[in-house]
């Protein structure tokens, strides 16, 4: 089976060199990768963003008061908070579920209350030790 000369997958210039070679130079190997993921970075950029969001409107809320506030679901809503996009949920012993959007969290109470809050982060719990990370 022969083959004729191998092209560069972006420019499809004629390659030179070992025989592996997928790319003329770096600039073409460089494109190729940026288009080969630049759907799924938009995907995470997208949700970091709504995230991030979330985060900045329930701040809103908590500046300049205590560490909790109880507000209207609609007042939230009427900010652009997104209630689908949270980066986790915190489960108590007595079976309420905090939805939290990175150092802040909220749960809904009744009658379309919800109670914000800013969570507590232990600097120490952020540590990993050195052993870990060569797993």
């Amino acid at each position: 089976m022969t083959t004729g000369p191998k092209q560069c997958l972006t420019c499809e210039r004629s390659l030179h060199g070992r025989v592996d070679k997928k790319f003329c130079d770096d600039y073409c190997r460089s494109i190729f990768n940026n288009k080969k993921y630049l759907t799924e970075r938009d995907l995470v950029r997208r949700v970091n963003h709504l995230l991030l969001r979330n985060r900045r409107i329930l701040e809103t809320f908590l500046t300049g008061h205590s560490s909790t506030i109880t507000i209207l679901r609609k007042n939230l809503s009427a900010k652009g908070f997104q209630f689908d996009f949270f980066t986790h949920t915190y489960h108590t012993a007595d079976g309420k579920k905090y939805f939290c959007c990175y150092d802040h969290a909220y749960i809904e109470l009744f009658n379309e209350e919800l109670l914000i809050t800013r969570l507590v982060t232990k600097t120490e719990s952020l540590f990993i030790p050195y052993s870990e990370c060569e797993r």
